[in-house]
């Protein structure tokens, strides 16, 4: 590597040698992924977002907005989160990066289109929602991602595809990667999250991907019905959100994860 810090991160120093180790001895990030499933109670999270619905009528409040929110403060709180391996070493980003896909209908010729949004560590349910709003209505509108004309040039002429993704990956390596080509990149992201609830789906568990950089993958599912003990011992009817989390467990340990998914569940819980 000509350069050890790279366009959106910033190499980590002083790790303990355990953690220095383990990304030689598991090389590739999906043969280090880890998963977690849960079902969070999330009625208190819809009747919050009835209310700010009813009161800020011009904000598309979503449960899928509030997701991303506690997200965002997640990272922002247990920032070992917001890094990734490259190379056999950690690096750390300098922002918090949320990549999603949007289709304008939900048909299958509708053509996918990858949304990447920057949040600020202080960054509130509403500024998520309205930089949500204003990502997914860029989408709709047909207008093309940072990404896509870079590649669709690449896909019309034969043989270019091989050579600029080999081009990419050595100036990669070398941490020379151009910050435009890394900023427009979707997998170059904090963390990628798909609403398969959005078409009735449960969360799957989703792999991670070896491009990119995305060490997090957050699958969200439908809301069902649950019977769960009440106050009073007797059964309650509740919605709960399938939710489940693909993570690179090079980043952190598992006390680390653990301490990061309570929170976001709390966060999630208690909006």
């Amino acid at each position: 590597m000509i350069f050890v810090d790279r366009p959106d991160a910033r190499r980590v120093r002083g790790l303990h040698f355990f953690r220095a180790l383990i990304p030689y001895v598991m090389g590739t990030r999906a043969g280090s992924a880890v998963w977690l499933s849960r079902e969070v109670d999330v009625e208190p999270a819809l009747a919050w977002l009835k209310e700010r619905k009813a009161a800020e009528p011009g904000v598309e409040w979503s449960l899928f907005s509030l997701v991303l929110a506690a997200g965002v403060r997640t990272f922002a709180r247990k920032d070992q989160l917001n890094t990734y391996v490259h190379r056999r070493a950690l690096y750390r980003r300098d922002r918090i990066v949320f990549s999603f896909i949007v289709k304008p209908n939900l048909s299958e010729a509708s053509a996918e289109t990858a949304a990447k949004v920057t949040f600020a560590p202080e960054d509130d349910a509403r500024a998520v929602a309205r930089k949500v709003q204003e990502a997914v209505a860029a989408a709709r509108a047909g207008k093309p991602g940072l990404a896509e004309p870079v590649m669709d040039a690449l896909h019309r002429v034969p043989g270019l595809k091989s050579l600029g993704i080999g081009v990419y990956r050595a100036l990669d390596a070398l941490n020379l990667a151009p910050s435009e080509l890394i900023r427009a990149d979707p997998l170059q992201a904090s963390a990628v999250f798909a609403n398969l609830g959005s078409i009735g789906l449960d969360a799957p568990v989703h792999h991670l991907y070896e491009w990119g950089s995305a060490s997090v993958f957050v699958s969200v599912g439908r809301i069902a019905p649950r019977w769960v003990p009440g106050p009073d011992g007797k059964p309650v009817r509740r919605r709960h959100l399938g939710l489940t989390v693909s993570v690179d467990e090079r980043i952190a340990d598992g006390i680390y994860f653990a301490h990061s998914a309570a929170l976001f569940q709390r966060l999630l819980r208690r909006p």
